[in-house]
Formats: C-alpha cells, sequence, structure tokens
C-alpha cells in the first residue's frame, strides 16, 4: 500500500505550487483586513487527493493558482489511499478531498460526509479496437437505439482475437458487455493476458479488441485505437432508476467535506465548487496544456509512467470531466440514465442487499449535496446576470467593482460576481 504522499515543491519536479508554508512566498492580492483585492475573504485550507490519474487533475488548478484566485490557500496538499480518506476527513486532518462519493458510502455509520461537487465521470473500462472500427456511437447516429448499438459494436468481435487481464475487477464488465449483445466469449478467441502484453498484442495487430486497465486503454488511444463500447455508453441503455444496476458502470468522482464542515464553511464551499467547474473548463478548452501540469503529478503520485498524450487520452477514454454545462442534466434531468441520484442510489441498495445497511436507512443526499450547490450557484448566477443589467452605464468605483464582478463569473464564482455586482449597483445610487 503506498503511503501518505506529501506534496511539496522540492517534490512534484517543476511544478510551482504556491501552498503556504512550502514556497515561502508572499499571498498576493492579500490585504490588512485578510481579503483579496477583489475583497474576497481569504482563508487557508488542507486538501487530500487520492493518488490516481481522475483524482490528481485538481493539481492542474493548484499550479493555475485558480484556488488563490476564489481567495482559498492550500497549506497543505497530500496524496492518500483511498480507504483511508474519510477516516482523515473525520479526524479534521484535512478539510475536503477529491474522492467519489459512492467509495464514502461503506464508511457513511462512521460520519457525515457530503459530496458538494463533481468533477469528472470515471468510465472505468471501454472495448477498444483499431481506428476505423465502428463504435457505438456510429451506430447511435445511424438511427439504431442504444440496444441495437450495442450488439452491432460487440458483433464485430465474433470470431475475432479478444485480449484481457485476468484481473476479477475487469471480469464483471466484459460480462455484461456480452450479455446486452447477447453473445458469450465462446464467440471470440479469448486470449487472456496481463495488460502489456496485451497492448503489444493489438499494437502488432495479433489481437482485435480489447478491454483493460486505464494505462492500457490510454495508451491505445494515443496511438489511435478507438473505444467503440465503454461504460458510459452502458450506463446510456440502463434504466434512469436507482434499481438499475447498469448505473454502477461508472462513479460520479467528486469534492467531499464533512456535513458539519460544509455547513460551517458555506460560502467556501461554493467558492471551491467554482474552482472544480473551473478546472474542468479549462482541461476542456485546453487538454494539450492541462496534460502537460497532470502528466508529471499522476506519475509522481500513482507510480505510473504516462506520457502527455496519454493522459490527453485519459480525458477522452476514462475520465471525462464534465462542465458546468454538460452537468446540467445530472441535476436537472430525471431521463437522463447520469442524474446525480442513480448511481449513487443503486450502490447504496448493492449495500443493503448485502446487509451493510437497513433498508432506507440512507438515501442520495445522505452522501451529495452537489444537486443543491449547484442550484444555488445558478440563482446567484441569476442575481448577478440582473445586477450586470444596472450596470451598463457604470463608472469610477462602480466600473471598477463591475469589472472585479465579472471575471469572478468567467470563472464560476458566481458567488462573489453577485457580491461585487451588487455593490457595483449601490455605487451608482
Amino acid at each position: 500500500m503506498k503511503k501518505m504522499i506529501r506534496v511539496t515543491v522540492c517534490l512534484i519536479m517543476t511544478a510551482a505550487l504556491t501552498l503556504a508554508g512550502c514556497s515561502g512566498g508572499s499571498n498576493k492580492g492579500k490585504s490588512a483586513e485578510g481579503k483579496t483585492e477583489a475583497g474576497i475573504p481569504q482563508v487557508s485550507l488542507k486538501f487530500a487527493t487520492e493518488p490516481y490519474p481522475d483524482h490528481t487533475v485538481p493539481y492542474v488548478g493548484i499550479e493555475k493558482k485558480f484556488f488563490e484566485d476564489v481567495g482559498i490557500t492550500l497549506e497543505k496538499v497530500d496524496a492518500i489511499d483511498a480507504d483511508k480518506v474519510p477516516s482523515v476527513l473525520i479526524a479534521g486532518n484535512y478539510d475536503f478531498a477529491s474522492g467519489a462519493p459512492s467509495l464514502f458510502i461503506p464508511s457513511m455509520g462512521q460520519g457525515d460526509f457530503t459530496t458538494f461537487a463533481f468533477s469528472n465521470l470515471f468510465l472505468g473500462y471501454s472495448v477498444m479496437a483499431p481506428e476505423g472500427t465502428k463504435t457505438y456511437s456510429d451506430f447511435v447516429k445511424e438511427g439504431m437505439s442504444g440496444e441495437e448499438a450495442i450488439k452491432a459494436a460487440l458483433g464485430q468481435m465474433k470470431g475475432k482475437v479478444f485480449t484481457y487481464p485476468s484481473e476479477s475487477a475487469i471480469k464483471p464488465f466484459i460480462d455484461l458487455c456480452f450479455q446486452k449483445a447477447g453473445m458469450t466469449l465462446d464467440d471470440v478467441e479469448n486470449e487472456v493476458i496481463d495488460d502489456s502484453n496485451g497492448v503489444a498484442l493489438m499494437l502488432a495487430g495479433r489481437a482485435d479488441f480489447k478491454v483493460g486497465g486505464v494505462p492500457a486503454a490510454a495508451t491505445l488511444s494515443s496511438k489511435g485505437f478507438v473505444p467503440i463500447l465503454s461504460a458510459k455508453d452502458i450506463v446510456e441503455t440502463a434504466e434512469p432508476s436507482e434499481d438499475s444496476k447498469e448505473v454502477r458502470s461508472i462513479l460520479h468522482n467528486g469534492w467531499t467535506t464533512t456535513e458539519k464542515w460544509a455547513e460551517e464553511n458555506h460560502d467556501t464551499v461554493l467558492r471551491l465548487a467554482s474552482v472544480c467547474f473551473r478546472i474542468n473548463q479549462y482541461v476542456n478548452d485546453d487538454p494539450k496544456e492541462a496534460a502537460k501540469i497532470h502528466v508529471n503529478y499522476v506519475n509522481q503520485l500513482a507510480g505510473t509512467e504516462f506520457t502527455e498524450e496519454e493522459v490527453q487520452a485519459l480525458y477522452k477514454t476514462s475520465i471525462p470531466l464534465y462542465t458546468w454545462d454538460m452537468q446540467k442534466p445530472w441535476f436537472e434531468d430525471k431521463e437522463d440514465a447520469l442524474y446525480w441520484e442513480y448511481e449513487i442510489g443503486s450502490t447504496i441498495k448493492m449495500y443493503e442487499d448485502e446487509g451493510m445497511f437497513k433498508s432506507g436507512e440512507y438515501g442520495p443526499s445522505d452522501i451529495v449535496s452537489a444537486d443543491k450547490i449547484y442550484a444555488e450557484l445558478k440563482e446567484l448566477k441569476a442575481e448577478a446576470d440582473s445586477n450586470f443589467e444596472k450596470l451598463e452605464n457604470a463608472d469610477g468605483t462602480a466600473l471598477e467593482l463591475k469589472e472585479k464582478a465579472e471575471y469572478q463569473y468567467s470563472i464560476f464564482n458566481y458567488l462573489d460576481a453577485r457580491n461585487l455586482s451588487e455593490q457595483a449597483v449601490k455605487e451608482m445610487k
């Protein structure tokens, strides 16, 4: 098991972290009253991440100083094994952490956790094939239903060489794919070998299809191979319900804290959520530059050897980051299989079936508040929009406040966009 890794400037290659107590530099923009130049109260926080690709993305935001722009200084950032994250939050060693809410569910009896913002989807596994092979999406675009598209995509595998490792974690995904396609492993020529050798077979043209871990998918994707069927595709065909087992094929990742800390630091939670959305937008807008930053951290913390190109591929295949606009259906469209309650609720039901919890003892809202935070930010955004309409002819102090509000608005910090624009309106009177 990996030891807890303390992230400092000296450890992470050429990274330009600005962690308080590590950099030794001054807090630029901090006034005597402990506020930024925009008047945002400054706070100092401790952040825990898991040492995996989907949870090391926040280091992009750290290096880009996104936290500082909303008054947040990270005095400590550590990478910790997933099974230890709940206990360090309960102990108060960290203020918030990057982790999947579903992985906190088994610890719900030990502490009250709440995931206040979603970052990415962990899609886990996908069936990879050479470029030019028709994908699930291709068949859907041709007019097929989701169920028909799965059968058509996997139907291309019949009689071909299919390679995959013997890992028990991967087998359920393979079984589910073949079950939904009306096929069995007898329909393909099986080559069960470790991921590195499986990748070599694919690159040499000696295997036609592959399912493997995240590094394998990233390597193949960077070489032009395509995912013809992913966990996300499976979920799209699932019944939009907590009763669906298919929705467990994916994980909503996010930023989590304790309910007590969230209640006592509500405005900070809103600002942290804005940083999360900003990171997601940045990775979508400029995946190449994001990967240049991300690759150093994930390799150092996870012990991997990803290239920049492979990390970019992860954003497409395994850990897509969903922007503010992209997450709207998760909170507002109950017909969407990715609606936030379904995966969480289905996972809770799984633990109920295993006897961990009594039926109805916990529900999705007991572990997630991202829906409420999203709704509140949306209201704040609307209030800022209303204020901006009144500031069309602003000048002097009102204009200065308006410009600061517009910047905060552009980085999804709708709380301070509302506050600053509200102050600007008062200056107009």
